[in-house]
């Protein structure tokens, strides 16, 4: 098994289940020193910025859940791109996979995303501050 750190549409639950029927959650998580934008390409992604975090949930994923979300994540295409980033949970310092787009400059979300991102929303339990801060100035309630 292997920890996985969701921060954009699969911090909706009822997609997770679709894509990684094995996994589990561990727990939310704070990823510092990234901030969460929509790339250009229309998806979330994280940037390296020192004065910023990025909340999302850490799950507990298999090697066909994790192969499956190769496949969405377009790894493949170069859509996005697995690195191993140290995460925050419960006071403890986790490497987690996470899925990083090479395309760093700010865009417009897709609309279909928007739906995803507001139900990964109200599924993940992020702190109000948060959402407010970093995704609404992308992703309208």
């Amino acid at each position: 098994m292997k920890l996985y750190f969701a921060y954009g549409s699969n911090l909706w639950l009822q997609q997770m289940r679709e894509r990684c029927p094995n996994h589990k959650i561990v727990g939310n998580g704070i990823l510092k020193g990234y901030r969460w934008i929509i790339s250009k390409r229309g998806y979330a992604n994280i940037v390296k910025s020192s004065q910023d975090e990025v909340q999302g949930i850490v799950y507990e994923i298999s090697d066909s859940d994790e192969s499956t979300l190769d496949i969405k994540e377009g790894v493949q295409n170069g859509a996005y791109r697995k690195e191993t980033i140290t995460v925050e949970v419960d006071g403890q310092s986790l490497k987690c996979l996470v899925y990083v787009d090479p395309v760093e400059h700010e865009g417009e979300p897709k609309q279909e995303y928007i739906d995803r991102i507001n139900k990964g929303i109200l599924d993940s339990k992020l702190s109000s501050e948060y959402i407010n801060r970093y995704i609404r100035k992308f992703i309208p309630a």
